[in-house]
């Protein structure tokens, strides 16, 4: 296949190039100084000069309180430019997946949330989000859309790939033990794509490992498989966070009954985070 990643030098699409490299595959993956997605002309012809198989869109604004402090930037990043996208991949007829977030639903429910629940974002993050996720179903009809939750994985910048380096760092860390989903190692989610694809799934599906934890309950399974004695974790309640812009959902867990009722079974997310630490 012809395989085109935008935001192709960040964590999910280092390792989607990689594996699709692996597999044979030709891949153009561009970083976000290489193509911007929010100019039309530009994303729109590139993909028709590529003319992909199917095009795997993980460029977003993912700093969820930066999402607030910089709306025109959020909006343009994740609604426009996943617009563009969408209007591409449709002009070409290629499928398109699209990564989206478990941060589109408020948090209330109570219990894991299904693909079929009612989103209600509480930030700005979210709300984008979602609306990346009403163009890209509604200007195109080959797709699928993956909502994803706390993903982490080596090279990963992002808190819950760095974690484990703040613990051999500091003395103490301060973590939430109310804001609970579920962790998702990048390798594990970067092979459910594929398997999707081979499994020519179109619509909207849950990507997460299973089980569900706290942050909290995250640093304490790192700090018993790294051994790490020497730190103090503090659990906070999140609204005690003076420095957070956005909102997040409390219990934000996605149900993955329908990924597994297709033939694939994520690993509990203990299993992926130990492999993750022993790589």
């Amino acid at each position: 296949m012809k395989v085109f990643i935008t935001g192709g030098k960040g964590l999910v699409g280092t390792f989607l190039s990689d594996a699709f490299m692996d597999r044979g595959d030709e891949v153009y993956a561009p970083s976000r100084k290489d193509l911007d997605i929010t100019d039309r002309e530009k994303m729109v012809k590139t993909i028709k000069i590529v003319k992909p198989d199917i095009l795997i869109h993980c460029a977003a604004f993912t700093d969820v309180d930066g999402c607030e402090i910089d709306k025109k930037k959020a909006y343009l990043t994740n609604v426009v430019g996943t617009q563009y996208v969408a209007e591409g991949c449709a002009e070409v007829k290629c499928r398109m997946v699209y990564l989206s977030t478990d941060f589109v639903f408020d948090g209330k429910k109570g219990s894991p949330y299904f693909e079929a629940d009612t989103p209600n974002p509480l930030s700005i993050y979210g709300q984008t989000k979602l609306l990346g996720e009403y163009y890209v179903s509604h200007l195109h009809q080959n797709f699928i859309i993956v909502r994803v939750s706390r993903i982490f994985g080596e090279k990963g910048r992002n808190f819950a790939s760095s974690l484990p380096f703040l613990m051999k760092e500091e003395k103490k860390i301060v973590l939430t033990d109310n804001i609970v989903n579920s962790p998702t190692y990048v390798v594990d989610l970067v092979e459910a794509i594929i398997f999707l694809i081979k499994k020519n799934f179109l619509g909207i599906v849950n990507v997460c490992n299973r089980g569900e934890c706290s942050w909290y309950e995250y640093g304490l399974k790192i700090k018993e498989i790294m051994n790490i004695k020497d730190i103090e974790l503090v659990p906070i309640e999140f609204e005690k966070f003076v420095n957070r812009k956005a909102e997040r959902p409390c219990y934000s867990v996605l149900d993955t009954s329908l990924l597994e009722s297709l033939g694939f079974s994520m690993p509990q997310w203990e299993t992926s985070l130990k492999i993750y630490l022993e790589r």
